[in-house]
C-alpha cells in the first residue's frame, strides 16, 4: 500500500464498525488544538507546507482531524502546522471537526520485548487508522480542485527533522531519505 493510499470504501466502513477504537466527535478551535501540551511541543517541528498554507488561506479547513486522547493528530499534523502561521484571532474563531480516540488502545505495543518492533507496530496501526479515516471522511480535492493527496505528497517531500536528520554520536547513520516523486494510486 502506498503511503498516502486510500482503501475500498466498503472495507473502510467494515473496519470502522468492527475494529475502530472508542472515540467521539467534537468541534474544537485551532487555538485549542495548537495549545494542547503535546501539540505545543511537537507541531512546530513539522515542516511548513506552503501549498497547503495557501489553500487554507483561500478555502479554510475543509477536512476533519483525527487525534489521540491527548489531542495529538494522527491525521491533520500538517494542517495544524499551517494554523501556526495564521493570526491568533483566526485560530480562536476557526472551529474544526475532530474525531478523538478516547483510550490509548495502541499502548500495549510499546511493551513488546523488542522496542523497535513495538514502535513499528504502533506506526502501522496509526497509519491504518489514518487510511480508514481519510477514505471515509476526507474529500478528493480542495475547493479549487487540487487533489488532497497532492498536498500529502508535497508535505512528504519536505525535510522532516525526525525522519531526515542523521543520528549523532557513534550510531550508524540512517540512509538518506530519497526525495523522489511518489506514485499515488488514483481512487
Amino acid at each position: 500500500m502506498a503511503l498516502f493510499a486510500r482503501i475500498d470504501r466498503k472495507t473502510a466502513e467494515m473496519l470502522l464498525m468492527e475494529s475502530w477504537p472508542e472515540h467521539h466527535w467534537c468541534e474544537r478551535s485551532l487555538y485549542f488544538l495548537l495549545n494542547e501540551p503535546k501539540n505545543k511541543a511537537h507541531i512546530p517541528n513539522i515542516p511548513l507546507n506552503p501549498g497547503l498554507l495557501e489553500s487554507v488561506k483561500k478555502h479554510g479547513y475543509v477536512s476533519p482531524f483525527l487525534v489521540i486522547n491527548n489531542w495529538y493528530p494522527i491525521c491533520g499534523g500538517q494542517r495544524l502546522r499551517v494554523a501556526m502561521e495564521l493570526p491568533v484571532k483566526f485560530q480562536k474563531q476557526t472551529m474544526v471537526k475532530v474525531c478523538r480516540f478516547t483510550k490509548d488502545t495502541w499502548r500495549p505495543y510499546y511493551h513488546w520485548h523488542n522496542q523497535q518492533e513495538g514502535h513499528k507496530a504502533v506506526q502501522m496501526w496509526f497509519q491504518m487508522c489514518e487510511v480508514v479515516f481519510k477514505t471515509l471522511y476526507m474529500g478528493d480535492a480542495d475547493p479549487s480542485g487540487k487533489r488532497l493527496l497532492d498536498f500529502e505528497e508535497e508535505g512528504n517531500l519536505l525535510h522532516w527533522p525526525h525522519r531526515d536528520s542523521v543520528p549523532k554520536g557513534n550510531a550508524a547513520a540512517a540512509p538518506p531519505f530519497q526525495k523522489k516523486k511518489m506514485q499515488i494510486p488514483k481512487a
